[in-house]
């Protein structure tokens, strides 16, 4: 059995208390927790420590050691790796829309910005994994979300009043 050690992620937009109503983590600096990842990113790949042994391994290079034990024959053969990031979003304000690339997009834009010499921390960086984005939420607590857009002839009938205002409307 393994205990998983997380990585938490400190934007701006997060709560300074949710995980710590939630896990019981613990905050001592009072920085906003914006995410937990649980997973084998490179950004912030979780460690594992075998209960018995005691000893720390990152995800990754536990995963490494053998594959198909690990995600099973089907999704090591596929992916080589595992092929998803779970995060605990913990919101304290509204979040920007995000559009995620398809599979071959974020692998093509990953290579391009890779050989473009781009690092991964740079703000102009696009493509910071050769992976795609399906998301799931899963609600822990009370939330609002939007999903989609309202149909394009029903925003230009919202944007006729103001239209005068500007000619590219």
């Amino acid at each position: 059995m393994f205990k998983m050690i997380n990585k938490i992620q400190h934007y701006d937009w997060g709560s300074k208390d949710a995980l710590t109503k939630l896990y019981h983590i613990k905050n001592s600096q009072h920085l906003p927790m914006a995410e937990l990842w649980m997973g084998a990113h490179p950004k912030a790949n979780s460690m594992v420590e075998d209960l018995n042994s005691q000893q720390k391994i990152s995800l990754d290079k536990l995963i490494a050691t053998d594959p198909s034990y690990y995600l099973g024959e089907k999704i090591a053969h596929k992916f080589h790796r595992l092929p998803f990031l779970f995060k605990v979003v913990c919101a304290a304000q509204p979040l920007s829309i995000q559009v995620h690339p398809d599979k071959i997009a974020a692998e093509v834009g990953f290579k391009r910005e890779n050989t473009a010499g781009i690092a991964l921390c740079c703000p102009n960086r696009n493509y910071k994994e050769d992976n795609h984005k399906p998301e799931l939420i899963y609600a822990l607590t009370p939330f609002k979300t939007l999903n989609s857009f309202r149909h394009l002839k029903e925003i230009a009938n919202l944007l006729l009043p103001i239209a005068e205002a500007s000619p590219v409307i």
